[in-house]
């Protein structure tokens, strides 16, 4: 090997060393999120079944205090807690509740590895063939975030940990952080600072860690209370010392092998040969323990140590949105559909502004209670590419009250195919903005109201156009911010009457009226007095049909300016002066 290829290698080397991860580890994840996305306090009696055996996935405290089990049927966890709350698991969920979890914390880190459900990962693990020797890479319901190239930018890892626990809490969240020199090592800190020794003592393992909830159809593994015995001595007290890298091997030694990553069969094997802790499973010789339960064992080992590299899947944020909410009740009327609405569009405010984005148009789909019937799909519509919640909201609360529900609404979900990048603009309404040719806020928030409260084919835009005849040389656009922006109408009117113009008063080219008819109206000579003029419009040579026409600004006998023009046929009248 060529020695500038050995150095480069030597230098990946030791920064993959020196990298520390912090895992967040989110007991019972699943359960968390629900009540996260319906506003429920992380206390409240819930269960979380399977729609299919009719079991019991994830509960929270009270029903487990009152007998009721992860597995057990529906029904007689009904009977324990007749008043208990009962929701129907939906695994297509996971993926937006992973991808909600990542957005906010790419904000901590720009290598973020995303959770994967405890719930998903055995409702597959359960549908395919597997083997007694049985391994996985990773520890179910834990985040992680590479962290150490982020401690300057957060003036130190300690003041990173803090805001992100914070920031989880904000959320309702419960979560324990451990850090740890490799992937897999701060996973399994931080699943282990989770277990309480109270907890350990009076529950089953399997009851309590929800990163190892495996075999939901069927009856819980059991474990002895020798193996209760091990974990209860070997977890620490001081949860303060997940957070002390230096600290994070004499935590791995310490390590229950029951909260390794591996299947039932080789937990208990370990067991009956006496090995309870992570040290003493690595004092064994590598050959014998590879020959005799498997080389995934040993690669789990290694990534473990770090002497064997970990590959991951980092986080990338999609280039679209999609928001899906299953309502607790059936809502009938329009009304009852803004509530849960706006906690979305909060929701999806805050990630706009991460990302510094803005929209133009929101898909909303509702879902009737008939699965026979297709759902709704609304298009809210927003003009000036709007980022912030309330006013998502207030835009589209205008433009839903138009809207009739046939049945009623269990599920509703909002997306969005298109960003446009966020523009802040001054606050002003004359300002340079418009001397520039730029709508303010004010206007553009007041134009966005109009055409959410009369409909898009009702307020329009004027844009000026490269042509002679009064009727040609403007048209209607549409409300919108994509693109340049043209000139306003007025601001083109002003620049053509600079030419010629005196202080006089009226001159040829120096005006054009507000008011154009539509289709010019034949007008008697004798009911007008012509006041200045001709000037002459007509078509390019090319065009056709070819037009001539010789415009003057003329008085009306009833009162009041008017503008004609004459041509082969007579005298016309196009528009009025205001």
């Amino acid at each position: 090997m060529r020695p500038q290829l050995l150095i480069k290698c030597i230098k990946r080397r030791r920064s993959l060393i020196d990298m520390l991860w912090l895992a967040a580890h989110y007991p019972q994840w699943a359960l968390q999120y629900f009540c996260y996305r319906n506003e429920l306090n992380q206390s409240a009696e819930v269960l979380l079944y399977d729609p299919k055996s009719l079991h019991v996935l994830a509960l929270d405290a009270v029903s487990q205090q009152a007998g009721v089990t992860v597995g057990m049927s529906l029904s007689t966890a009904q009977s324990l807690m007749p008043s208990v709350m009962l929701a129907e698991f939906d695994s297509s969920i996971s993926q937006q509740a992973s991808d909600w979890l990542c957005q906010w914390s790419y904000e901590f880190s720009a290598r973020v590895v995303p959770l994967r459900c405890a719930l998903v990962h055995d409702a597959l693990k359960a549908g395919r063939s597997s083997t007694k020797l049985d391994v996985d890479e990773f520890v179910c319901n834990t985040l992680l975030l590479e962290v150490s190239s982020m401690a300057l930018i957060f003036n130190g890892i300690d003041k990173l940990i803090e805001q992100y626990d914070q920031r989880a809490k904000s959320h309702g969240l419960e979560v324990s952080l451990a850090i740890g020199k490799t992937p897999l090592a701060a996973q399994l800190l931080a699943q282990q600072s989770s277990i309480t020794t109270v907890a350990v003592t009076n529950s089953d393992l399997h009851h309590i860690d929800t990163g190892s909830r495996s075999t939901f159809h069927q009856p819980p593994p059991t474990v002895n209370k020798h193996h209760n015995a091990n974990i209860k001595a070997n977890i620490p007290r001081e949860q303060n010392d997940y957070l002390n890298p230096d600290k994070s091997h004499g935590l791995l030694n310490q390590l229950p092998v029951a909260l390794l990553p591996i299947s039932p069969f080789l937990k208990q094997s370990f067991l009956d040969i006496g090995i309870s802790s992570f040290a003493s499973l690595c004092a064994l010789p590598d050959k014998e323990l590879g020959r005799r339960f498997g080389p995934k064992l040993l690669q789990l080992l290694a990534r473990v140590s770090g002497a064997l590299p970990h590959p991951l899947t980092y986080f990338e944020p999609e280039e679209t949105y999609l928001q899906k909410l299953a309502l607790l009740y059936e809502v009938e009327l329009m009304q009852g559909i803004v509530f849960p609405l706006g906690r979305m569009l909060k929701e999806m405010g805050s990630y706009l502004q991460q990302r510094q984005l803005a929209i133009q148009q929101l898909k909303l789909t509702l879902y009737y209670r008939d699965s026979d019937r297709s759902s709704l799909d609304i298009i809210i519509e927003y003009p000036f590419a709007e980022h912030r919640s309330d006013h998502l909201l207030s835009l589209c609360r205008m433009q839903l009250e138009r809207i009739t529900l046939y049945q009623p609404v269990v599920e509703m979900a909002i997306s969005v195919d298109k960003f446009v990048p966020m523009v802040i603009a001054n606050d002003n309404w004359f300002g340079q903005q418009a001397a520039q040719g730029q709508r303010s806020e004010k206007a553009k928030r007041l134009m966005a109201l109009l055409q959410a409260r009369l409909g898009g084919d009702k307020v329009k835009g004027l844009q000026v156009t490269s042509a002679h005849l009064p009727e040609e040389a403007w048209q209607a656009t549409d409300l919108s911010t994509t693109g340049h922006e043209h000139r306003p109408v007025l601001k083109s009117l002003q620049q053509l009457s600079g030419i010629g113009h005196s202080s006089s008063g009226l001159n040829v080219g120096a005006c054009r009226p507000s008011w154009l008819l539509v289709t010019p109206e034949m007008i008697s000579i004798e009911t007008i007095e012509l006041l200045k003029g001709p000037e002459r419009l007509q078509t390019l040579w090319w065009q056709e049909p070819e037009v001539c026409r010789d415009y003057y600004i003329a008085s009306h006998q009833q009162g009041g300016l008017c503008w004609v023009f004459k041509d082969g046929n007579g005298y016309f009248l196009h528009g009025w002066f205001g």
